[in-house]
């Protein structure tokens, strides 16, 4: 039997401000968590506690990106939508065109330059409300 696995090239991210970032190597979404309400009283059955579910956080997701500094385009509007905490809409597109949609702010922003390989720039955004899988 043949999988069902995807093959992630082509994957996209575009921010609606900051628009297409380019040579991503990388884009992992997660961190989605639902706080946890304690509701055990003393007349708890068997000793066991009790919880109800309580808020949701999206979480956040991040990119791994070729820094390519002939042009520093994205490196400079990464840097303009840190600087600003400009929130915007964020949309990764998979092959195949089905889409995660959320609205975030870059959080934080790092350029990794090894003494012997290629230069890359990690970019975190963090998730507010609930994204929309398409």
């Amino acid at each position: 039997m043949a999988s069902d696995g995807n093959i992630g090239h082509g994957t996209t991210l575009a921010g609606s401000t900051t628009g297409t970032i380019g040579n991503v190597q990388t884009i992992t979404i997660g961190g989605r968590t639902r706080d946890m309400i304690d509701i055990s009283t003393m007349d708890t059955v068997d000793l066991f506690r009790e919880y109800k579910a309580g808020m949701a956080d999206e979480g956040e997701f991040t990119a791994e990106v070729n820094f390519d500094d002939t042009t520093g385009v994205i490196a400079t509007a990464v840097n303009s939508a840190f600087q600003n905490r400009t929130s915007e809409t964020w949309t990764v597109t998979f092959p195949g065109g089905k889409t995660f949609q959320a609205t975030g702010v870059v959080s934080a922003f790092d350029i990794n330059d090894p003494f012997a390989d290629k230069i890359t720039m990690s970019i975190t955004i963090k998730l507010s409300g609930k994204g929309t899988w398409t």
